[in-house]
């Protein structure tokens, strides 16, 4: 077996175990939405989406839901309005 070849059974390997890792997670759990905008009410996640943008666009957002990334999101500035 090749080194490029061990390499890419490694990485497989790898993402296959993420994927047993993301399936034994209880429903609902923020790392199934990791890199996406959520709406939270309730404490449960009511919509997702790529953006903010888009998520805010989801007739099941509220206003008053909480709106944020989940993840690491791009740098950059976020308002980050919630209800109190």
């Amino acid at each position: 077996m090749s080194e490029h070849d061990a390499e890419l059974q490694q990485e497989q390997g790898a993402t296959e175990g993420r994927e047993d890792e993301e399936s034994s997670l209880p429903e609902g759990d923020l790392e199934h939405y990791t890199g996406q905008w959520v709406a939270v009410r309730d404490g449960r996640v009511v919509a997702a989406a790529a953006d903010e943008e888009a998520l805010r666009a989801d007739p099941a957002v509220r206003e008053s839901d909480d709106v944020y990334p989940n993840g690491d999101p791009p740098s950059g500035f976020y308002f980050i309005e919630g209800s109190v």
